[in-house]
């Protein structure tokens, strides 16, 4: 009996720190969607405003915002050589008031190419590190849409 008492005792002690873990886990940098869960519920409510909000619900103005991120992110990918080509995901971004990117969210499309996600996670951290956006506001925002590689899209002016 005490064995079996000093047993559960054991677990329940090599259990406890990963429950405190997990209710107070911060959301990394980059993570994929679906994974810290709570810390994602969590930064949803911190980074409420939208993109489209702080382009003055312009969709215009959001859209070429974002583009001009895709592009980026695209050019960034030549420049470290890391192949974004045919690559097809959902993306979640936060951003600080500021335009630096906080976090970002990933998830592979299933019509994506096939790529190493611990690779596609760097690129994301690394990429997230140099650039700004272009749009700032007063409070930290965030957008939640697909994007495809490469970028072909243009704007065309009227």
């Amino acid at each position: 009996m005490k064995f079996l008492f000093s047993s559960m005792l054991a677990l329940l002690f090599a259990v406890s720190p990963l429950c405190a873990q997990s209710s107070s886990e911060a959301l990394p940098p980059v993570f994929k969607l679906g994974d810290h869960e709570a810390a994602f519920e969590g930064a949803k409510q911190k980074y409420s405003q939208t993109l489209l909000e702080v382009s003055g619900y312009d969709t215009k103005a959001a859209f070429s915002n974002w583009m001009e991120m895709m592009k980026a992110m695209d050019n960034y990918a030549q420049k470290v050589k890391y192949d974004i080509n045919g690559v097809k995901l959902w993306l979640h971004v936060f951003w600080g008031a500021n335009g630096q990117i906080a976090h970002m969210g990933y998830l592979l499309r299933p019509d994506s190419r096939n790529v190493e996600e611990v690779e596609l996670a760097a690129f994301l951290k690394s990429f997230m590190n140099k650039y700004t956006f272009p749009a700032t506001s007063s409070r930290p925002f965030s957008h939640y849409t697909g994007a495809n590689f490469p970028v072909f899209s243009q704007r065309v002016e009227n």
